[in-house]
């Protein structure tokens, strides 16, 4: 197997360029989330609202010295992935090209803000374009780039189980839609693997010329190829998703004695519900005899979800907190769903439709001194303390630099538009990135449902999948130029 030599300096170039905002704060950028991911694996617990596979991915590269590893692993791995959709798509763009395309990403996108984050934010877009790779075109990969796309997709998918739904959706639509004897350019992509050419024997009694036997023998050998490979690619797209669910599973039975996908992720679909309205119906009307947890402390709810979640005046915590009221979660929603469905969806698409419209730079990026500060004064040196502290985020002033922000959202919205009028002409000429433009398109609205429809939109969520709609659309610009061979 070849070895793809151009990726050992253009990869590192590029994700150099990704990791500015770090730079520039002087520390890798935490959200809220960032000191139980950092807590869980130092401290060996796992909590009952964030997986621990992210943990168990810093740490190593932490060993509670320094974050800075995490964040340039971060930057390496978006700059590979990227490498990958281009060399797959367009192999004829060169390394400098690449790399400047890394720059205009860096200064036009959100992506080197989630690269240098303490976050596995990062993870969900990568994971978009590393299913469109194992779906769509896995025989432009090499078989030792299959296995470590499974494994890190797999990864990706057990660090936000948010992307459980995401992957299954995406992973289905692209194997059915991917047409088994679409012609490909005959060309090479470095350390991949290549259709077989052998030819088959001529017929006896007949002369063809031989233009059309090469073009019959052609289309037979990539008919072959892709029909034979379905399976496989088939087994690609399974794995990754069943991987994550066995990890998961196997990790909170350890953890809980409960062999669960996510043991109290119903919370949140609670929040969702009674502060959409149903919930709060349901709860009102059978309190007087249901008796579940919720109920003495109706009058004393806060006034967003969010606040419901995590704030101390929550009534999860009075209520015997949030593994407790679990247990009471699924008959309050199952009843909430049963009194008013119309109601309900209607208020899921409505949050779904706001979501989809709230992708603004910049959420997340105050400082988080309850959340995060206690853990790393607890865990990590007076050197790395020090560095921390003194970091623009935690004295406040570090925010998206003003031109950028506008320019964030043109770029986004140009390149959703940009993909929306390259997806027929992709399909028509069954080029490999019509699969890259269909998944993004429905990445957005599918993101958009699972995190703002069943959570609560904020900017964030949809900030982080919105550079793929440009990224994508260059790529498959530069892929649609090409002439086959």
């Amino acid at each position: 197997m070849a070895i793809d030599r151009t990726a050992i300096l253009t990869v590192p170039a590029a994700a150099m360029l990704l990791l500015w905002p770090a730079v520039w704060n002087g520390f890798p950028i935490v959200f809220a989330d960032t000191g139980t991911y950092l807590s869980q694996a130092i401290n060996h617990y796992a909590g009952w609202d964030r997986p621990i596979f992210y943990s168990l991915f810093m740490l190593p590269l932490h060993l509670t010295v320094t974050v800075w590893p995490v964040v340039v692993v971060q930057a390496l791995l978006a700059a590979w992935v990227a490498w990958l959709v281009v060399r797959a798509l367009a192999p004829d763009v060169s390394s400098i090209a690449f790399i400047a395309g890394a720059a205009v990403l860096s200064i036009c996108t959100w992506l080197p803000w989630l690269v240098s984050e303490l976050m596995p934010d990062l993870f969900t877009p990568l994971l978009v374009l590393v299913l469109c790779l194992l779906a769509w075109v896995p025989e432009r990969l090499s078989s030792r780039e299959q296995i470590v796309l499974v494994g890190l997709a797999a990864f990706m998918i057990a660090s936000q189980l948010s992307s459980l739904p995401l992957a299954c959706v995406l992973g289905a639509v692209l194997g059915f839609a991917r047409p088994a004897d679409r012609a490909l350019p005959s060309v090479s992509w470095p350390g991949s693997a290549r259709p077989p050419t052998t030819s088959q024997p001529p017929q006896v009694g007949t002369q063809p010329s031989p233009a059309k036997a090469r073009t019959r023998t052609t289309t037979l050998n990539r008919t072959t190829f892709y029909l034979s490979t379905t399976p496989r690619r088939w087994l690609l797209i399974v794995l990754p998703p069943a991987l994550a669910v066995l990890a998961a599973c196997s990790v909170n039975l350890a953890s809980f004695g409960r062999f669960e996908t996510s043991p109290f992720g119903n919370i949140f679909l609670l929040a969702r519900i009674i502060y959409d309205g149903p919930g709060m119906t349901v709860l009102r009307r059978d309190c007087p005899t249901a008796n579940w947890r919720l109920c003495p402390f109706l009058d004393s709810f806060p006034p967003t979800s969010d606040d419901f979640l995590w704030t101390t005046t929550s009534p999860l915590r009075p209520a015997g907190g949030a593994k407790a009221v679990s247990r009471d979660a699924g008959a309050i929603i199952k009843a909430a769903l049963l009194a008013d469905p119309i109601g309900e969806a209607r208020a899921a698409l409505d949050n779904t439709l706001e979501q989809m419209t709230r992708f603004a730079s910049g959420d997340g990026l105050t400082p988080w001194p309850a959340q995060v500060t206690p853990w790393i004064e607890r865990d990590f040196p007076a050197r790395e303390q020090a560095a921390y502290a003194s970091a623009r985020q935690q004295a406040g002033t570090l925010s998206v630099p003003s031109p950028l922000s506008p320019i964030h959202t043109m770029t986004a919205l140009a390149g959703v538009i940009a993909c929306a009028i390259l997806l027929p002409v992709a399909f028509k000429r069954r080029a490999a990135c019509a699969g890259f433009l269909l998944a993004v398109l429905l990445a957005l609205p599918l993101s958009a449902a699972i995190t703002g429809g069943l959570s609560a939109p904020h900017e964030r969520y949809q900030a982080r999948i919105m550079w793929l709609a440009p990224f994508v659309a260059i790529v498959s610009l530069a892929s649609l130029r090409r002439r086959p061979a």
